[in-house]
């Protein structure tokens, strides 16, 4: 029999501490209790250190009973990691890997992992599959080339306009990935290979402005692209649901109600008094030249007026606008000076629609 001491007191960065005792292909986790044919606890002492306290074990093991003793990772906190350094080898990335590192069978280490560690279990699946889908493609009779599609940390504005759920492309390959379900995150099981013949390989994220980065590895077989299909944000669709200019559906957040106002009062600018040059220049100059013909400090109502001054352009400075523009004059001529109704606006403004 042997005596060995265990201390169950947590290390540097909250590394949580382990025993584990070998008995030919079974694995018993010490729990801080005699376990029947294996360990009695001899003894303990406790130390009280407030958030390094810890009990320290006496134990002596039954002959032919190994042990290893360790902790989380120091770089990942991870099991694996921590197993790898408390025998001497490599963190073990795959479960034969695990497995021989605890001087087990595979279905032993699974067994175990699944019941007590069942992120490292879950963490070793997904290499397993991703290793099998490899060598799917590997035995493709065509070469496959495998290549990373890296994307993140988006702005505001992309945000809005779809970024999470909007396909990426896949460097040198008119080809993308895109979300199966575009409600859902961009993990394993939910990525689509489109355009080419292609699979997921893995995925990886790490946090970082506004929704962190991704790093998606895709084997593609060259030669083998199809043509893409068009893909709609829920925004886009939104939008040409609802009948009303895309660009002002977007400039407005998806808020109707201010987009039919915005074109109420686009209708009844007169624009002939716009000064060309002020009207052209940026965002502070077109601003103000609008507001002094309008008389209206709330003309655009929030919105960014380089996002919105193009549909005045169009509505009143286009070469096709002028039987439009007699439309607008006839509407707002019916009865009093009310702006013309929504429905009559919104046929307006999709003839402009290129």
């Amino acid at each position: 029999m042997t005596n060995i001491e265990w201390s169950d007191g947590i290390g540097s960065r909250g590394r949580s501490p382990f025993l584990l005792f070998i008995r030919g292909d079974e694995i018993i986790p010490f729990a801080g209790s005699d376990i029947s044919g294996v360990v009695v606890v001899r003894g303990t002492d406790y130390t009280k250190q407030g958030k390094w306290s810890h009990t320290t074990y006496r134990l002596q093991v039954a002959d032919g009973v190994r042990h290893i003793a360790g902790r989380s990772g120091w770089e990942t906190g991870r099991f694996v990691e921590g197993l790898g350094s408390a025998v001497g080898c490599a963190t073990p990335d795959t479960w034969a890997d695990t497995a021989k590192a605890l001087g087990v069978s595979v279905p032993s280490a699974m067994e175990f992992l699944r019941s007590s560690r069942p992120k490292a279990a879950e963490k070793l699946d997904e290499v397993e599959q991703s290793l099998a889908k490899l060598e799917e493609v590997s035995e493709q009779e065509t070469d496959s080339v495998i290549t990373t599609v890296s994307f993140g940390s988006p702005t505001n504005a992309a945000i809005r306009g779809g970024y999470w759920e909007s396909p990426k492309s896949i460097p040198g390959y008119t080809a993308e990935i895109r979300k199966i379900d575009p409600s859902n995150s961009w993990t394993e099981g939910n990525i689509a290979v489109v355009g080419i013949s292609g699979t997921v390989l893995s995925v990886k994220h790490s946090s970082g402005m506004h929704g962190g980065y991704y790093a998606i590895s895709v084997a593609v077989i060259p030669g083998t692209e199809t043509e893409i299909p068009p893909f709609q944000t829920t925004r886009e669709k939104a939008a040409k649901e609802s009948g009303l200019p895309e660009s002002l559906y977007h400039a407005f957040n998806g808020n109707v109600e201010r987009v039919k106002e915005f074109m109420a009062k686009v209708a009844k600018l007169d624009a002939q008094k716009l000064d060309d040059h002020e009207f052209s220049c940026g965002r502070a100059r077109k601003s103000a030249e609008v507001i002094r013909v309008s008389g209206d400090e709330d003309f655009f109502l929030g919105a960014d007026p380089l996002e919105v001054c193009g549909y005045i352009a169009e509505v009143h400075f286009s070469q096709e606008s002028a039987p439009e523009q007699q439309e607008v004059v006839e509407l707002e001529s019916q009865g009093t000076d009310a702006p013309a109704s929504v429905d009559a606006l919104t046929t307006l403004a999709n003839k402009f629609k290129k």
